[in-house]
C-alpha cells in the first residue's frame, strides 16, 4: 500500500492538490502491477496465528475441544468454510485437513486482479 499526502498550501490550492494527487495515484496505480485475487488470498494477515492464511481454530460450546476451520470469501461474496473437530481427528490432522480444505478452496477462486477501483481496473486492462 502506497500513500502521500498533497497539502492544498504546498499545491497551490485544493483544485490542483486534487489534480496533482489524482495524477499521483493513476502513476503508481500503472507503474505497480496489481494483486491477483489467489495472491490476495493467499497473504498471512497480522492477526494470523495458525501461520496458514484462512485457517483459524475455534472453540465454541457446541465443541469445548475445539475445531480447524479453513474459510475463504469467493468473489460474489459468498463465503465457504470447512470445519475438522479435535475431538474426532485429533489436533494435527484436524489442522492438516484444513489446511488441504484451503488448498482446495483456493482452487475455487478466480486468479483475476483484485481490484475495486475503476481507475485501476482501466489500467491493469492496458496492462
Amino acid at each position: 500500500m502506497y500513500s502521500k499526502t498533497f497539502y492544498d498550501l504546498a499545491c497551490g490550492g485544493a483544485k490542483k492538490a486534487k489534480a496533482q494527487a489524482i495524477a499521483w495515484r493513476d502513476e503508481q496505480l500503472a507503474e505497480h502491477k496489481a494483486l491477483t485475487l489467489v495472491e490476495f488470498h493467499k497473504q498471512r494477515r497480522s492477526n494470523n496465528l495458525s501461520g496458514v492464511p484462512g485457517v483459524h481454530f475455534h472453540k465454541t460450546s457446541a465443541q469445548p475441544v475445539g475445531f480447524w476451520q479453513a474459510k475463504i470469501r469467493l468473489h460474489d461474496g459468498k463465503r465457504v468454510a470447512r470445519s475438522f473437530s479435535v475431538q474426532k481427528f485429533g489436533d494435527k490432522d484436524a489442522f492438516r485437513l484444513a489446511v488441504a480444505a484451503r488448498a482446495e478452496l483456493l482452487a475455487l477462486v478466480d486468479n483475476r486482479p483484485f481490484l475495486h477501483n475503476p481507475v485501476a481496473k482501466r489500467l491493469s486492462k492496458q496492462q
